[in-house]
C-alpha cells in the first residue's frame, strides 16, 4: 500500500468516523503499523506525546492541503487550543476507490485491520489512550512531558 494511503485508509474506516487531534491521529497509525499491519510504513521517534513519526506528521497536512483530508477547527471552553477534527473528503474518497481496483492491490485486506485498529481505540479517551500506548510501548514514553498517572504535563 502507498504510505500517504494509509492515513487515508484509516479515515474511511468506520463509516467515515472523523478522527479527533492530530495526537489521536497519529497514536493509531502506530498502532495500526504495531498491532494489525505488521509493516513499517512511518518510522517513529519517542516524542513528547509519545510515538511521533514527522514523515506521518508531513503527510497528513499535505493531504490536508491536496484536499484528500479535511481538518475542521473548533474553539474550545476554558484554553487557548482549538479541538482539531480530521475527516475524509469525497476527494479522499475517490482516491482510496481506485486504489481498492487496483489488481496487485492488498487494500482490502489491510482496511478489515485499520478497521478494527480504529473500533478499538478511536472512541477512547485521549489519556486512556496515551497510557495504553506508553504501557504497551514503553520505548516511546521516554521524552514524554506528560504523567499519564496524574494526567497532567511535567
Amino acid at each position: 500500500m502507498n504510505t500517504k494511503l494509509l492515513p487515508l485508509a484509516l479515515l474511511q474506516t468506520n463509516d467515515e468516523e472523523p478522527i479527533e487531534g492530530i495526537t489521536r491521529f497519529m497514536k493509531l497509525v502506530f498502532l495500526a503499523q504495531r498491532e494489525t499491519l505488521q509493516e513499517t510504513f512511518y518510522s517513529y521517534e519517542p516524542g513528547q506525546y509519545g510515538p511521533y513519526s514527522k514523515p506521518l506528521y508531513d503527510d497528513i497536512d499535505k493531504l490536508e492541503a491536496q484536499g484528500f483530508v479535511r481538518r475542521i477547527d473548533e474553539p474550545t471552553d476554558g484554553d487557548n487550543d482549538d479541538k482539531q477534527t480530521y475527516v475524509l473528503t469525497e476527494k479522499g474518497e475517490r482516491t482510496l476507490e481506485r486504489a481498492r481496483d487496483c489488481p496487485e492491490s492488498e487494500f482490502p485486506e489491510a482496511l478489515d485491520s485499520l478497521e478494527a485498529v480504529k473500533r478499538r481505540y478511536n472512541g477512547m479517551d485521549l489519556w486512556e489512550l496515551l497510557e495504553y500506548v506508553y504501557g504497551e510501548y514503553p520505548e516511546m514514553a521516554e521524552n514524554s512531558v506528560l504523567d499519564i498517572s496524574t494526567g497532567k504535563a511535567v
